[in-house]
């Protein structure tokens, strides 16, 4: 009960802020209120260039996360276990989460297409950090247990499955749960720069040139949506994997 209690109860005081700074801004070109946001919402839903927009943000956004989340998965497991591999990968990890997120989006769209840069963008900004926490859960597996499995000549396959895979499932899915909504907000931004046809990001921009900030947040509003949405998918794949695990 709790579960559902809170949120509903963090939801509440989000809109009740929302009413009380719209009331005082009064003006609803610069923050129109939550039953206006609401009412474009429900006019998207309508629109079948509105899913049109939603399919292609949410596939661009499915596929950088898995192109990140199989990269991760491939240089966290030669970082924990080929450690000339992990002195090499470290720096460039490093610069990745150094460089800003601004200029690599900037490149992108100057080097690609517009439908090829946002997918670029959210991978590289997705990649190092799901790198890090793949690499943690890895380096926190019980020491005694890979000994002891070691010791009694446990074959590599069974070590994989039955010890590996089990311990850092539980990292694995909240780095994910975490980083799939993040990976939804860089694409949205990226199409905007990219101005990627078709796309969330782009009619959020148009509805900003328009100055219809209902529209806008509208927009928000699906986006808000398809992130739970997204986290949702995550918590129900760790649901049925621990169940087969």
């Amino acid at each position: 009960m709790a579960n559902i209690v809170y949120p509903l109860i963090g939801v509440g005081v989000i809109l009740l802020i929302w009413v009380i700074g719209a009331a005082a801004v009064g003006m609803e070109m610069i923050l129109p209120t939550p039953s206006r946001a609401f009412e474009e919402f429900f006019k998207l839903l309508k629109e079948s260039e509105f899913w049109l927009a939603v399919g292609n943000t949410l596939a661009r956004t499915i596929l950088s996360f898995v192109l990140g989340f199989l990269a991760a998965a491939v240089t966290a497991t030669l970082s924990a276990f080929v450690k000339p591999a992990g002195r090499i990968i470290a720096p460039i990890i490093t610069v990745l989460r150094s460089v800003p997120t601004m200029s690599i989006i900037l490149i992108a769209v100057i080097a690609l297409r517009s439908t090829q840069a946002p997918v670029l963008v959210t991978f590289l900004i997705v990649y190092p950090l799901l790198h890090s926490s793949f690499e943690r859960a890895l380096e926190n597996v019980d020491p005694y247990a890979v000994n002891m499995s070691k010791v009694f000549g446990v074959p590599i396959y069974k070590r994989v499955f039955k010890l590996y895979i089990p311990a850092v499932l539980p990292d694995v899915f909240a780095a994910s749960k975490s980083n799939v909504s993040l990976a939804l907000k860089v694409m949205i931004a990226s199409e905007v720069l990219a101005q990627t046809f078709d796309s969330m990001g782009v009619n959020m921009q148009i509805s900003r040139i328009y100055l219809d900030t209902a529209q806008l947040m509208g927009w928000t509003l699906a986006a808000i949506i398809m992130s739970f949405a997204l986290e949702g998918a995550v918590s129900l794949l760790k649901r049925f994997t621990v169940r087969w695990k």
